[in-house]
């Protein structure tokens, strides 16, 4: 690890009085930690897709940490795979994701790096896994959820928090977005739930735009 990043992991978790600025580029992704926030570029839905290397649909089977150079990672596997760009003949993805506890006892947290439990099935837009510290299209935005509904049993698609999607993410005035403060959706009252199955179709229809070009 290089002596800046050690730099950093201690400032962060032995003097908590320092104020920390934390700068990591992701692919095209400018991610700044200040004050406990942090800010990345707002990804398109034609953003998310032809910039991620894999797109899957996947349950969380197995999580783990491990330490590299003093610094924790976590390790989350996702099973029964549906690939919806990259490698279709995988039927393992494990991810491994800057954060967890150290071997000190104390936890790196970083602000906007989802998390994940035994059980969650999800959207995952990946870029970069073993290269990136957060291998996901725009940090939290790579990452969606999949509910169902007890009603009438159909699944639909949510935002990495838990928030229904009502309409693809698109182009904003706003070049960045911070986590937790990200624009409302148009219509986001009136509109129904994403439904899983268009919006794996959306996926798909933009993923063959991008090997037409």
């Amino acid at each position: 690890m290089p002596d800046w990043t050690k730099d950093l992991y201690v400032l962060r978790y032995h003097w908590k009085w320092v104020a920390l600025l934390v700068v990591l580029v992701v692919g095209s992704i400018l991610l700044v930690r200040l004050a406990w926030a942090t800010t990345v570029l707002k990804k398109s839905f034609p953003n998310l897709v032809h910039e991620a290397d894999t797109i899957a649909i996947g349950t969380v089977t197995a999580t783990a940490t491990e330490q590299k150079q003093d610094v924790p990672y976590t390790l989350v596997t996702f099973t029964n795979l549906d690939i919806l760009k990259g490698d279709d003949t995988l039927t393992e993805l494990t991810l491994r994701i800057l954060g967890g506890p150290g071997e000190d006892g104390l936890i790196l947290n970083i602000t906007g790096v989802p998390e994940f439990a035994l059980g969650d099935r999800v959207i995952v837009f990946v870029v970069g896994n073993e290269t990136q510290a957060v291998p996901f299209v725009g940090m939290w935005q790579g990452v969606y959820r999949v509910r169902t509904d007890p009603r009438t049993g159909q699944e639909f698609v949510t935002t990495h928090d838990g928030q229904p999607v009502h309409a693809l993410p698109s182009d904003h005035a706003e070049p960045i977005v911070t986590f937790g403060h990200e624009s409302p959706q148009t219509q986001r009252q009136t509109l129904p739930p994403f439904p899983l199955d268009e919006f794996v179709n959306a996926i798909t229809q933009e993923a063959r735009r991008e090997q037409t070009k």
